[in-house]
């Protein structure tokens, strides 16, 4: 069962020293619409432990998740624009329709993540393997087609980086 916690308990909780916030739910305070983003803009939370976190619709534009373990994370519908991920850990995590433009992914793992519609043009990434990249923009991101395209990454319908459509499916091949 998940454990549920405002943005604000999070970050209060995260500025007393607490790292460890493996499985929370993140919901909305009270008094804010339910289908409203949950604010975490800009939010420092460098090294946190969110493994298995459901974080549907958080806007972490801007917030620098250096060192975090996203491990199963779910970042459906997110904002992580112009966000820091970097050497941090997104292995096996949910990214459908997840916005990383111009995000630092860079020694980020990414293996094995479910980015469906998501976004990550302009965003730094090196590579990742068995990915699922249905409708996938990475358009003028800085990451090889051929990284994109092989290590058994599912293509469909996605955006190489210079807005050439790779139309698929097919496996990217070793």
């Amino acid at each position: 069962m998940p454990w549920e916690i405002t943005a604000e308990e999070l970050l209060a909780r995260y500025a007393d020293g607490e790292r460890n916030f493996a499985g929370i739910e993140l919901i909305q305070s009270e008094g804010v619409p339910l289908d409203s983003s949950i604010d975490l803009e800009g939010a420092i939370l460098r090294d946190i432990n969110l493994r298995g976190a459901y974080l549907r619709q958080a806007d972490l534009c801007r917030a620098d998740l250096t060192g975090a373990d996203l491990f199963g994370v779910s970042l459906e519908g997110a904002w992580l624009k112009r966000a820091i991920v970097r050497d941090a850990n997104l292995y096996s995590a949910n990214l459908f329709w997840c916005d990383l433009t111009e995000a630092d992914l860079r020694g980020t793992d990414l293996n094995h993540i479910n980015a469906s519609r998501a976004t990550f043009c302009g965003a730094n990434i090196d590579s990742f393997s068995y990915a699922i990249l249905a409708h996938t923009n990475f358009r003028s991101a800085d990451v090889s087609e051929i990284n994109i395209c092989r290590f058994g990454n599912l293509i469909w319908e996605t955006t190489m980086p210079d807005g050439t459509i790779k139309s698929g499916p097919f496996f990217g091949e070793f």
